[in-house]
């Protein structure tokens, strides 16, 4: 892990992000967790593009240069031993091979190295989901807040208007109905002056200032 820079660590998530991305499909798709790695474990065999991922050929490069003069050695020695005579075939050739390989202290190393630079970059880009997570979680409430505070806005306008146009009837056409009620005038003008005086809505009226007049 010591020279596994925070360069090394982007450059991984990109090729994690590519990889994710083009099987994503796939493994929506899949109706548990269980087949979800089960179609992982078997990409190789399903994905004509699997060695053409990034991070394939970023393992495939360091298998490589970690193992490759190891396995160059383990095939050497088989091919040694067929020389001299002793019956082995190539799949045979091959599962010794293998066998030696994952037994050996280079390919435990590297698997422990793998294996931690893995966690590091997976917990890192899950952090990071997070994180982005929560940030538009925080700008929805605001928008809520900004929709919340422009809809109290347009209703203390709309009271204030109400109020302004009650006011406006009080002092205006409660001053009327009070003049055209006055004793003075004919009997049919009191009457029209008091119907509009009933269809008036009774909070208008009691709110006025002329209600003590009346």
């Amino acid at each position: 892990m010591a020279n596994f820079s925070s360069e090394d660590q982007a450059m991984l998530q990109a090729m994690l992000r590519q990889l994710f991305q083009s099987v994503k499909e796939k493994i929506t798709g899949a109706p548990s967790l269980e087949c979800a790695e089960e179609i992982l474990l078997h990409l190789e065999e399903t994905d004509e593009n699997f060695h053409n991922y990034e991070f394939v050929k970023y393992l495939r490069q360091h298998i490589g240069n970690t193992l490759g003069s190891m396995i160059e050695e383990e095939m050497e020695k088989c091919t040694s031993d067929q020389n001299q005579g002793e019956e082995c075939g190539c799949d045979t050739v091959v599962q010794q091979v293998t066998k030696r390989t994952q037994e050996s202290k280079e390919y435990k190393e590297m698997m422990h190295y793998l294996k931690n630079i893995m966690i590091a970059v997976v917990e890192s880009m899950i952090n990071k989901f997070e994180e982005d997570e929560a940030r538009n979680q925080e700008r929805q409430k605001k928008i809520q807040k900004e929709k919340s505070r422009s809809y109290c806005t347009d209703n203390c306008s709309d009271s204030d208007s109400s109020f302004s146009q009650s006011y406006k009837f009080c002092q205006g056409k409660l001053q009327l109905i009070l003049d055209q009620l006055d004793p003075g005038q004919p009997k049919e003008v009191r009457y029209e002056a008091l119907q509009t005086l009933c269809s008036a809505p009774p909070s208008d009226v009691l709110n006025c200032e002329n209600w003590t007049t009346l």
